[in-house]
């Protein structure tokens, strides 16, 4: 029995010990919120590591409760907006965000293009081809629509939202080409892939015409009132 009440002595001195700690985990963390104002909980994280030799492994638990709490509000840091190009010269040559995303998507559509006019049976290119195809059809064929839709790049959509709009959309796409083609051409893996180009190609048109309208003019429909106030002024 002595052994026992030993061990739950031990047991509860540890507890308090352990509370004890995180209590002066917290005190210091809310003095380095209220002194230093650190963007992040990576930036706390390391100031405890390096003024306090405070580990992550003891930190990062405060960190959650004070969350829970409600003490702390840990939320995603908002993306800077990608200032949208003006010219022409600049969304095709310049190197941005523009340029890789649209020499990106003519190299993946040129790639498709020519595995669907050429059949390969085996090899590395057989393996190849199902992967640059698949993320043609799950992935591109709704960006290129996703960026119609939203043409800007802010924190109205963000990228992990970009992406998940962009599969949803080809899934989409990819059903309505094909109930479509069934209905009126032939519908075969030559005909699915030509389509789903043309598609990409019509939306990343639409795309790119719509980001330089906003770059140079800053909107892409003017409402009358506001064409009337710039005429009076």
């Amino acid at each position: 029995m002595s052994d026992r009440k030993e061990k739950r002595q031990q047991r509860l001195k540890e507890k308090l010990e352990a509370q004890t700690r995180q209590a002066e985990i917290q005190e210091i963390i809310e003095k380095i919120l209220t002194n230093s104002q650190p963007p992040d909980v990576r930036t706390i994280v390391e100031l405890l590591e390096e003024k306090y030799d405070i580990t992550r492994e003891e930190s990062i638990p405060v960190l959650r409760k004070m969350e829970l709490n409600t003490e702390l509000v840990l939320e995603e840091p908002l993306p800077e907006e990608i200032t949208l190009p003006k010219t022409a010269r600049e969304y095709f040559l310049k190197k941005n965000y523009f340029s890789i995303e649209f020499w990106l998507s003519t190299s993946i559509i040129v790639l498709v293009l020519i595995f669907v006019l050429i059949d390969v049976t085996e090899g590395f290119f057989f393996y190849f081809r199902y992967v640059v195809v698949s993320f043609f059809m799950l992935v591109l064929s709704g960006w290129s629509l996703t960026s119609v839709i939203f043409p800007t790049l802010d924190e109205n959509l963000r990228f992990l939202e970009r992406v998940a709009t962009a599969i949803g959309l080809s899934l989409l796409v990819v059903i309505l080409d094909g109930v479509f083609l069934n209905y009126t051409f032939r519908f075969n893996p030559v005909s699915i892939g030509v389509s789903l180009i043309v598609i990409s190609i019509i939306c990343m048109t639409i795309s790119i015409l719509l980001r330089l309208k906003l770059g140079r003019d800053g909107f892409i429909i003017k409402k009358k009132e506001e064409v009337i106030e710039i005429v009076e002024k």
